[in-house]
């Protein structure tokens, strides 16, 4: 029986692989690039369109909150105060009973957004961007040269909060292939062979922007937006109404707060 003979595949067939490799690499990235360029534009135009027809109400449940909570804040200061000078030195301690202050329904949009999502998904990133790149899992010289390098950028971008910069250093190129590169001898096959890993990391950096696109609250309403309107909806009379029923609201608990207000600085006048 006759042993079957294994082709090993020379130089040449490598190159016009790692070619091949090359072509379709370069298409895929310029349809990576089209798709998020294309969705890109699409949210920015939708967050402009947010400003244009929702701008001043916004800004008007903005300022209203903000007054309501420098009245609460001012009740309070004046409700320890007073119970301070009427406190009973043999009673119980205990917390005062909250202030009844009513409850508003909340919308989310960008401008009454919280960043703690962002601090959150930041912590996330970076926990497994250091378990990638951190220098003690080298294998050897080369990789933990990278690697110090990476983490470097890594940590200063963490420090400085910037969700993009991490999405960014996500797409570098993998530890193990720059071991790679330096065990392959011949030069031409290296070179195409970095041509072939600095694509498939600008798709994995385009891949990381489509993916933090797609968590974007500007883009999560967009996405919202055109489902309604698909269902022959319209978003924005809905939000509209929204805002224009907290709007009401917020003056309602308002206008009670400042009467309250009132009441209590005339009962310390008379005192």
């Amino acid at each position: 029986m006759k042993k079957a003979i294994t082709a090993v595949p020379n130089a040449s067939q490598n190159r016009q692989q790692i070619e091949a490799d090359l072509d379709t690499a370069r298409q895929q990235l310029l349809d990576a690039e089209a798709k998020l360029a294309q969705e890109q534009a699409a949210v920015n135009a939708f967050r402009m369109q947010c400003r244009l027809k929702l701008g001043d109400l916004i800004e008007e449940t903005l300022s209203l909150r903000a007054e309501r909570e420098s009245c609460l804040t001012i009740l309070k200061l004046h409700q320890q105060e007073l119970d301070m000078e009427n406190a009973d030195p043999f009673a119980p301690e205990g917390d005062p009973p909250p202030t009844e202050t009513g409850h508003f329904d909340e919308i989310v949009l960008p401008e009454l957004a919280t960043p703690q999502q962002e601090k959150e998904a930041a912590k996330r990133l970076y926990r497994e961007l250091a378990r990638r790149f951190h220098p003690d899992l080298a294998a050897g010289a080369a990789e933990r040269a990278y690697m110090t390098a990476i983490m470097a950028s890594i940590n200063i971008a963490y420090e400085r909060q910037d969700v993009v910069a991490l999405h960014n250093l996500a797409g570098e190129m993998d530890p193990t292939a720059v071991a790679e590169l330096a065990t392959i001898d011949n030069l031409q096959i290296r070179s195409l062979r970095e041509q072939l890993l600095k694509i498939q990391r600008r798709q994995r950096k385009v891949q990381q922007q489509y993916r933090a696109l797609r968590q974007d609250n500007v883009a999560k309403l967009w996405r919202k937006a055109q489902q309604l309107e698909a269902e022959g909806k319209s978003w924005w009379e809905a939000v509209k109404q929204d805002l224009q029923n907290i709007i009401a609201q917020t003056r309602s608990e308002l206008a009670q707060l400042q009467t309250q207000l009132k009441q209590f600085e005339g009962n310390v006048t008379q005192l």
